[in-house]
Parts: C-alpha cells; structure tokens; sequence
C-alpha cells in the first residue's frame, strides 16, 4: 500500500476512487475521440495502413471470403472475428460507414482499459497507484494514437487488463474456478488475435500464487486452449499450408523493418516524451522485482510478478522481432501504466513516512507526472489531411460501382466505400506490402531490410499480374516505394493519372484501356 492513511480513513477512498477512475476513463475517451469532432468526422483523421488492413480484412469475412484461402493475413483471425459488428456495417452496407463505427469503438474499449489498469492498480497497491496507472494510460502518446482505430492493440490491451483483473485478487487470494475459467478465456482470446498476445497468458501463470491449487493453473491453460482452438482452427484448417505460411513462416523469415538498430528500439521504448511516467515506471519494476524475490513479500506479489513479466516479456520480444515501429509501444502501454502507478504509491509511501506534508506534496508530484505526455498525445490529435477526404470524394465520382479499385492504402479504398476487390485467378490484393515481402523471401534470397526485398524482382512478379487486372488503382507514396523502378515503369506505361480539381495532391490511376474506351465513348 502507499501509506497515505489519509486518503482512506474512515472508507471515505472506497466511496470516491470508482467515480475518479470513471472520470480519468471519460478524458481518456474525450483525448482519443477529439480529433473525430471535426466536420468529416472519424474519417477525417489520419488512415494507418495497418487498421486499414485489419478492417478490410473483417469486412471480406463477412463477404464470405476467408483469411489464408483468399487473401493473405499475417495474424492469427481473432481480430477478424471479434470485429464483427463495424465489419457487418462495412459488408452489408458502406464500408465507410463501418470503417467509422470501428474507429469510434476503438476509443471506447480505450476508455474501459484506462478504467481497467486503475482498478488494479488501486486493487492492489493502494489509491495513489489507482490514479496514477490510469493517467499515466489515459495519456500514453501510442496507445492514444492506436485506440483512434481497428488495430490489434486496443483489442488486445482490452482482453489483457480484464485478464489481469480477473486472474489477479487482493491479497494474493486464489482465484475461484469459474474466474480461473475466464481469465484463460481471455488469454485465448490474446493468442488468437496475436502470437505475442500469448504473453499476458505466460504472465498469469508466473503471477501464480505459491499456494495456487494446481487445478486452477490446468483450468487456466484448458481455458485458453480451448478458446484458441475455437477462434483459430475452422479458419486455419480451411487452408493449412497458408495459415503456416503467412503466420507463422513469414513473421520468423520476413526482413528487417522499421527501426532496426536493437539499441534505437529501446530509445523509442524509453522515448522522453513520456520521461516522468517512464521514471515511475522504472522505480515500480525495481520494487515489483525485489517483492517478487524478497521471501517475506512473495507469496504476496503476484500483482508485482504478473506485471513485471508482461513489460520484460513484450520488451524482450520487440527486441528480437524482425520489424519494429514506436507505435508497437501500444501493447507496452498496460505494464508501463501499472509500474508507473506502483512506483508512484512507492515514492509516496516513502514520502508520507517521513512527514505528513511530505506525502502530499510527493501525491501531488506523482500526479503531475503523467500528465507531461497530454501534449504529445494532444499533437497526434490535430493530423487531419484534407486530402484524405478529398480523395474518398474523388474515388467516389470517378469509380463506377463494377469497376475494380486497387490500392497500396487499403485504408483510402475504405474511405471511399470500396473493399478490395475480387480478380479472377488472383489472390484479394490486402496487404500489399506482406504480399510482396512474402513473394520476395520465398525466393530463398536473404535481405538486410525491407527496401532491399522490394527492389527485387521476385517482390513484383504476383504484384504486377494484380495491377494487371485493375481498372484503377490508388498509387500513393506507399506505392512508390513498394514499387520497383522496372515496374513503376511498366505501371506508368499502363495507366494514365488523373488528378482531382479540387487538389493536385489527389490522384487517381486509371487503365489505358478504360481511358480509351471514356475517349471514344464507348458504353459498358
């Protein structure tokens, strides 16, 4: 506990900590919301390429079009299936309208996560880590950005702190059979939308008290087999060979990506612009670790041992995974958050023992502390392209219904109402880029970064016969890149550009063919 008796005298932190939890969720949900209360609404702010796969590609399911068998899909389905309600909106009706219902959904399961991660601090550590956990999440620059939107992460996040909650009771009690039961659920649940979900599971298992009954770790693991089973085989057995291919060979064999220098990626773990919280945070996993292995204190620590090994775990991966981004800094947003608030109660704890005022003067520092990351998360807040929604437009009026649209930004098809399409004898063109990195790898050929693999031939071959059978295709700068200087040639020999009047930044490609048939007046 934090030691301020003073904060619970008399039960009065029972009655007024779950309203301020539900106050710090409503400004985490306001933070991540606010750049939707704009005139274009969700669909004005910035498109990641990432969610636009993962929305396109639930969306295609419930086109009956499976992961594996018809398009490639680098994850295990559980996002697919638990996305199901804006995907539904996105299939049935426009897939706008359901890429917008995804984003607005995004930012309340962030809402819940925030309330989550400081139930269990509070829970556990005492009033002073409740608080702290919750802004120090409310405010965490990546998991705002990523809670803006239909990735993995607030999923994940979001099936994680309810695990954590679930798995994990005051004093080091054992869990009842039937919480054992949904806290493996859960961590089935974590698995089967992402490999590196099944940590929060391995976490839960170390957490295990020392006089757990062994019976409840067996319900955990069948638990979360069985779910994983559910969620994972109908779709894998569907296409075996692929799923093995695309989820697992690819992510152990792809290149490098992203940050690729080990010590840059801690830099951009430990990032300044969340310093203070950082430094909390660093403070808590000293003390979750001496908890953990101090003989008086351990059987005691389950809170401090689960928390400790979901942050080293997740660091430890992104360290050795193959691809790296800061925005990976999401899924390390829950651990970091709980050491943050467990530091906190610490200093507190410390503080408030010297003298009384000292306590409340170090309460209130520790407060100020996470707030130091809003103006970064408010910064993210204001990338609003206009282009963006000029080019849905601009899709719109030029597209015709029957027309196949084919996009590097899979994202931009959504905008406009588009999911991408069917071609005879190919593969649905998704995910791009995995596309053309997995053709390039099967070539045998090793590549020292991502950029290497699209320069090569082996990359364009599946990609070129795609383009080929599209009537209009959505370049971009992703294009570019992904595009080798033989085939933008090939593409540029092709296709004729079309540029809106409204914006010279929003182009559109068109097949020669169809240029020549508009020219001629050709009718359908």
């Amino acid at each position: 506990m934090d030691g301020l008796t003073w904060l619970t005298v008399g039960g009065r932190a029972r009655r007024w900590w779950p309203g301020l939890l539900v106050a710090v969720g409503v400004g985490a949900w306001v933070l991540r919301a606010l750049p939707f209360f704009h005139r274009a609404g969700a669909l004005g702010y910035v498109v990641n390429y990432d969610e636009g796969v993962y929305a396109a590609a639930s969306a295609l399911l419930w086109k009956g079009l499976l992961p594996y068998r018809d398009f490639l899909f680098v994850h295990p389905p559980g996002a697919l299936l638990l996305g199901a309600p804006a995907a539904a909106v996105g299939a049935f009706g426009d897939p706008a309208t359901g890429f917008a219902l995804a984003r607005w959904l995004a930012t309340a399961m962030g809402a819940v996560s925030t309330v989550l991660v400081g139930r269990l601090a509070m829970r556990a550590w005492g009033p002073v880590a409740g608080v702290v956990a919750a802004l120090a999440y409310a405010m965490h620059p990546e998991v705002v950005t990523m809670e803006r939107g239909p990735f993995l992460d607030p999923l994940l996040n979001l099936c994680g702190l309810g695990l954590a909650n679930v798995w994990l009771l005051p004093s080091g009690r054992a869990p009842l059979p039937r919480r054992a039961g949904l806290a493996g659920v859960l961590a089935g649940v974590m698995a089967s939308v992402k490999v590196l979900g099944g940590i929060w599971g391995a976490a839960a298992l170390v957490a295990r008290a020392p006089e757990l009954r062994w019976s409840l770790a067996r319900r955990f693991v069948l638990a979360a087999s069985f779910t994983v089973l559910a969620l994972v085989g109908p779709l894998a057995l569907m296409a075996p060979g692929a799923f093995v291919r695309d989820v697992l060979w690819f992510q152990s064999a792809r290149p490098e990506d992203g940050v690729t220098s080990r010590s840059e990626r801690l830099l951009e773990m430990t990032h300044e612009r969340r310093r203070y919280a950082l430094l909390l945070a660093a403070v808590g996993l000293c003390v979750a670790l001496a908890r953990a292995v101090r003989r008086g204190t351990r059987a005691q620590a389950a809170p401090e041992r689960f928390v400790a090994t979901a942050y080293l775990l997740t660091v430890a991966a992104y360290l050795a995974a193959h691809s790296y981004w800061s925005n990976y800094n999401a899924l390390l947003a829950g651990p970091e958050a709980l050491l943050a608030g467990l530091g906190a109660a610490a200093l507190v704890g410390l503080a408030s023992a010297r003298a009384r005022p000292a306590g409340a003067v170090a309460f209130g520092l520790v407060l100020l502390a996470p707030l130091h990351s809003l103006r970064e998360a408010l910064r993210g807040s204001e990338i609003r392209p206009p282009e963006q929604v000029l080019l849905a437009r601009y899709v719109r009026e030029q597209v015709p219904p029957d027309a196949s649209l084919c996009g590097f930004e899979p994202g931009w098809g959504l905008l406009a109402g588009r999911l991408p399409p069917r071609l005879p004898g190919q593969a649905v063109p998704l995910d791009t880029y995995a596309l053309m990195l997995q053709d390039a790898v099967a070539s045998g050929t090793r590549f020292p970064d991502a950029a290497a693999a699209f320069a090569s031939a082996d990359s364009q071959t599946r990609m070129l016969a795609l383009l080929a059978r599209c009537d209009f295709v959505l370049l971009g700068a992703r294009g570019q890149w992904q595009l080798s200087t033989g085939s933008r040639r090939w593409f540029q020999a092709n296709y004729s550009r079309g540029v809106s009047p409204d914006s010279p930044a929003v182009e559109l490609w068109r097949r020669h063919e169809l240029t020549s048939a508009s020219a001629t007046g050709a009718s359908p």
